[in-house]
């Protein structure tokens, strides 16, 4: 199972890969920041995520096939899957 949410800015790896891994690298990390749903952007810096106040809740889908047809649908050009150790991260 996944549960997939959308970023709108600077999901490049360079930057969000990079603040996935150094403040999101623990699987409870990582859940805390899907679950606010819907993201605007993650400050590389400090990792602090800023939501949308009117997002999407997460979407869970059950397959990776299903992650990526998700992450086509929200026009990604990137997919971050965290295993709860470490980020992957796949270019569409």
């Amino acid at each position: 199972m996944y549960a997939a949410v959308y970023l709108h800015f600077d999901g490049y790896p360079a930057h969000t890969g990079e603040a996935l891994m150094q403040h999101y690298a623990n699987q409870s990390d990582a859940e805390a920041l899907v679950v606010g749903g819907e993201l605007r952007s993650i400050d590389k810096a400090t990792g602090h995520p800023e939501h949308y106040a009117d997002g999407a809740a997460p979407t869970v889908v059950s397959t990776q096939d299903g992650l990526l047809e998700f992450a086509r649908k929200c026009g990604a050009r990137f997919v971050y899957v965290s295993d709860g150790r470490t980020w992957s991260c796949r270019e569409l």
